[in-house]
């Protein structure tokens, strides 16, 4: 993995890690390798997250793979940003939906626009089927992607709102993306560790 970030999201359903990864393989390849590694810090990875979770990594995933639904990055940015990741229960049936929007609207010059203004260089949306339903998670990264929530949240601008409704149709009314996503905090982030040489 060239990347590796984690974040804890408490929400009143519950504390969730939103996990970003960025890697060659797939989800599976990336596990796997992960499982068969020997190397003590990776061993004791797959042992916290057992113990603190209940997932055991070196068994294959249930279901589907997670499946990246939209990706935006800004060609004009070289160097790597802040990152902020959540994730949300969809409406089930609304993945097919969700899909096509994200296909035409994370390639529209209106995303670019939108996501520049807000400081934002890259948006990852990446779809997961659980047992209890589809669920979301959104990974963004830039300057200082807390602001640009607090910022796309309250923003008026005709982008920005049309995305808005739309999120409106796809996820539960308890979800409102008028307000900014709250309790998000860094766990882990990949690049802050010293590589051993």
């Amino acid at each position: 993995m060239s990347l590796e970030r984690a974040y804890l999201q408490k929400t009143p359903m519950g504390m969730f890690v939103v996990a970003y990864q960025e890697t060659t393989g797939s989800v599976a390849d990336a596990i796997a390798a992960l499982a068969q590694s020997s190397l003590p810090i990776d061993r004791f990875f797959i042992e916290a997250v057992r113990d603190l979770h209940g997932i055991d990594l070196t068994q294959p995933m249930p279901g589907p793979e997670p499946e990246v639904v939209g990706e935006w990055g800004d060609p004009a940015v070289t160097e790597r940003g802040r990152g902020m990741a959540f994730c949300a229960p969809m409406i089930p049936g609304s993945e097919d939906r969700g899909r096509a929007w994200a296909k035409e609207t994370f390639s529209s010059d209106g995303m670019t626009a939108s996501r520049r203004a807000l400081g934002v260089c890259l948006e990852v949306v990446t779809l997961l089927q659980t047992p209890e339903g589809p669920v979301c998670a959104v990974y963004v990264e830039g300057t200082d992607p807390f602001d640009a929530n607090r910022r796309f949240a309250a923003s008026r601008e005709p982008f920005d709102v049309a995305f808005k409704e739309e999120l409106s149709h796809l996820f539960p009314p308890f979800i409102d993306f008028s307000q900014p996503v709250p309790g998000i905090t860094e766990i882990f982030d990949s690049r802050a560790v010293p590589a051993r040489r």
